[in-house]
């Protein structure tokens, strides 16, 4: 006698009960019409009788329902890829929503672009490897800029997004030196995300660089980030005292 498993799926442990006959399974699902209805997963291990039609005669009943399984198991795998998506969106936004609070509760501009550029700061708090701000400067350079600062050339930000983008994610990247520094080499996939500090200020842009290689990628939603260069831009702006975007 071994541990059996009950028309109900559930285990009941360590009673010995003796195995099933067939006689028994069909009196439980006369007795049971709803079970199938209940717990549509059974229908995928059913193998359905076929349909004898003679020979050279295509069964479609045989057809219909393998194919039908074949949805079940796809259905089951959509809805464990689903939940999964959740599970990580649900931990991106807490980063964010960590990050965010930091930078508000922030005493000074200092201490924002020290959390923002430091590797143990915002990258950190969001799981990737470096974190960059870069502001266009009206000098034709490109140079490090102080306080962990990035500046570009006039029309830096365009050239590295595209004309107008909010943002770009990108998978299987090699890191650029010009935007993470020595770090470069451990980055594999980006997020660009557009700074619109003020009207009397040039754009910025803010890179963070993640050691997987599709950490980032074209395919994901970029609300959290547009969300997160919105608190940096009013956060910078609020120390600089700038006059806010329209």
């Amino acid at each position: 006698m071994n541990t059996k498993t009950d028309m109900t799926g559930s285990q009941m442990i360590g009673v010995a009960i003796p195995s099933l006959s067939a006689e028994e399974v069909t009196a439980y699902l006369q007795a049971h019409p709803e079970f199938l209805l209940n717990d549509d997963t059974w229908v995928s291990y059913l193998v359905p009788p076929t349909m004898s039609t003679g020979h050279n005669v295509l069964d479609m009943q045989q057809f219909m329902i393998t194919r039908l399984q074949a949805q079940v198991r796809t259905l089951r795998d959509i809805q464990s890829e689903l939940i999964e998506a959740s599970s990580l969106n649900s931990l991106a936004r807490e980063q964010v929503h960590q990050a965010t609070l930091y930078m508000l509760d922030a005493r000074c501009i200092e201490d924002i672009i020290d959390y923002i550029t430091n590797p143990e700061g915002l990258a950190k708090t969001l799981g990737t490897r470096a974190a960059t701000i870069c502001i266009e400067s009206p000098r034709h350079v490109a140079a490090y800029g102080t306080h962990g600062l990035r500046v570009l050339e006039p029309g830096g930000v365009d050239r590295i997004l595209g004309h107008k983008t909010s943002y770009r994610l990108v998978a299987n990247v090699e890191g650029s030196p010009s935007l993470y520094g020595d770090l470069a080499p451990d980055v594999r996939s980006e997020a660009l995300v557009r700074l619109n500090f003020s009207p009397a200020s040039p754009p910025g842009l803010l890179a963070l660089g993640a050691y997987e290689a599709e950490q980032f990628h074209p395919e994901q939603a970029g609300d959290l980030l547009e969300f997160l260069s919105r608190i940096v831009e009013r956060c910078i702006a609020r120390w600089l005292d700038l006059p806010p975007t329209t």
